[in-house]
Order: structure tokens, then C-alpha cells, then sequence
């Protein structure tokens, strides 16, 4: 393969600079877009596709984060653009959460979508086979339960194959009491289980249980043909299908440190008018 010269590769680096919002997403040491300063070539994007998978994550996506998750409720207005989109046929609607299917199908109540709950491996279509080792990581999460009952602010949620440690409501002396409880508990696991970091969450779970990025891959996969991909997600559980839909348009949404994503919104409220446009666009 003949190597670019260096002549043009200066020059393309500078075309993508003066066009940051052009068909290609940008370079990896080009921060994300905004997507509404993108909007005219993104809504283009989506009028010229022949089919269009839009993968949303739920809680500071869709819904404010709260303290208590069980308060987090969809928005009418919200839902409604939702059902719109979810009825067109050149549309695929996927929610894809951290929560139990179950928990996420009741709140978010959109027919005609799919829901991926515990970071894809929860599916409403298909079941997932039986990973091993869940009866040791159940234990183990007993253990930290009562380890952590005497904690102010630190919650434990059983999801069955997996568990979180919630630790929003708590203050840093007792993050970190929690923090070595938690070091604790992936030395009893031993080997066959990942640690993954939330927004104010560590969540335990096995190895084989994937993550959003290969539950993304995977629906994409079952559809045939050609299609557009969008994906917005406000957490670091959402880089690993940021990271494998780079010719897609994804949306990191709130505030970020660094993203794979190519764009960015500030808030659920900001995602609601990016889902109105779309459906405006695809009338």
C-alpha cells in the first residue's frame, strides 16, 4: 500500500479541520462537534439513508440522573417523538441500559422498540445463554452488602447475573471505605469478572457478559443492507459502542472529560430536540 504523501496528508488533515462536521467523523486528537453546529450535514445524512438504528441509552441520556434510580421516570413529551420514531419503518429504536430489562422496559414504554437492559446482555429479543460463576458472584455481593450496611450513602443493587455499588449519595471518606470494600470482593471473585466504572456506580459482573459496544454490533449484524447508525449515551459505559461506530453519528451528552464519540450534546433535554429533529427530518 503506497504511503500517503506527506504534502497531501498535511492537506487533509487541514480539509477535516476547516470542516470538522463533514460526512467522515473527525480525527482521534479532534475534540467531539456539537451537534447542532453540525446539523445541516447530520440531518442530510439522515434523509439520504435508506434505514437508520438508533441506539439510546436511558438514565442522564433520556432522563435526568437521580440519587434514587427508582425516581426516574420518562418525560410524555419525550416519549412521544419516541413512539413516532419507532413506528416508521426506515427506523430500528433500541434502548440499551445499565438497568434490568425489565426496570428499563416499564419506564421507558415505547412499543415497537427493542430494549438491551445489564449493558446489552439482557435482551427482548433472543435470550442469552448461562454464564458461569454467577452463583460465586452472588455471594460475594452478600458479602459486600453487609460490609457496607453500616455506610452512609453506599447502596448495593442486586441485577441478578451482575451487581452495582451506588455511591452518589455518599461523602469521600465513605467512597473510599467502599473503594477497598470493593478491592476486597474482586480479590474473592478471583479471575473471570470485570470491574466497570459508571457515573457514581461500580458495577461487578462476569467476563462473558459483553458490553453496550458488542451488543450494539450485534442488532446491527440481524439488519440487513446499508444503514446509518446513531448512538447517544451520557456514561463511560458508552465509549465501547462510541469507539466501534466511528462512521455512525454518536452523541456523548452532558459533561465529558475525553470521548470517542463524534458529537456532543449538554443534556437530556438537548437529546429530546436532537430525537424532534430527526422525526421533523424523516417526515
Amino acid at each position: 500500500m503506497k504511503s500517503i504523501p506527506s504534502r497531501s496528508r498535511k492537506s487533509a488533515v487541514s480539509k477535516t479541520l476547516k470542516d470538522p462536521c463533514g460526512t467522515h467523523p473527525p480525527l482521534n486528537n479532534l475534540k467531539p462537534q456539537y451537534l447542532f453546529d453540525c446539523w445541516e450535514k447530520v440531518g442530510t445524512r439522515a434523509r439520504r439513508a435508506k434505514h437508520i438504528v438508533v441506539f439510546l441509552d436511558f438514565d442522564g441520556t433520556l432522563v435526568r440522573l437521580r440519587r434514587k434510580p427508582g425516581e426516574v421516570f420518562l418525560g410524555e413529551a419525550t416519549r412521544r417523538v419516541l413512539r413516532k420514531l419507532a413506528r416508521r419503518r426506515r427506523v430500528t429504536l433500541c434502548f440499551i441500559s445499565g438497568r434490568q430489562l425489565s426496570d428499563l422496559q416499564q419506564r421507558a414504554h415505547v412499543d415497537g422498540a427493542i430494549y438491551f437492559g445489564l449493558h446489552g446482555w439482557e435482551r427482548s429479543i433472543g435470550r442469552p445463554p448461562n454464564l458461569p460463576g454467577t452463583r460465586r458472584l452472588r455471594k460475594v455481593m452478600q458479602w459486600v452488602r453487609r460490609q457496607v450496611a453500616d455506610i452512609p450513602g453506599i447502596r448495593v443493587e442486586d441485577k441478578g447475573i451482575c451487581f452495582g455499588i451506588h455511591y452518589r449519595a455518599a461523602h469521600k471518606p465513605a467512597v473510599e471505605e467502599a473503594r477497598a470494600l470493593l478491592k476486597e470482593a474482586l480479590a474473592r471473585l478471583g479471575p473471570g469478572f470485570n470491574l466497570m466504572a459508571g457515573k457514581k456506580i461500580w458495577e461487578v459482573y462476569p467476563k462473558d457478559m459483553g458490553n453496550k459496544g458488542k451488543a450494539a454490533k450485534d442488532l446491527l449484524r440481524q439488519i440487513p443492507g446499508p444503514k446509518l447508525v446513531v448512538y447517544a449515551g451520557d456514561d463511560t459505559t458508552d465509549e465501547t459502542a462510541f469507539a466501534l461506530l466511528q462512521k455512525g453519528v454518536t452523541i456523548r451528552v452532558g459533561r465529558f472529560r475525553e470521548t470517542k464519540a463524534n458529537f456532543f450534546v449538554r443534556s437530556p433535554g438537548e437529546v429530546q430536540m436532537f430525537l424532534e429533529k430527526l422525526e421533523e427530518t424523516l417526515t
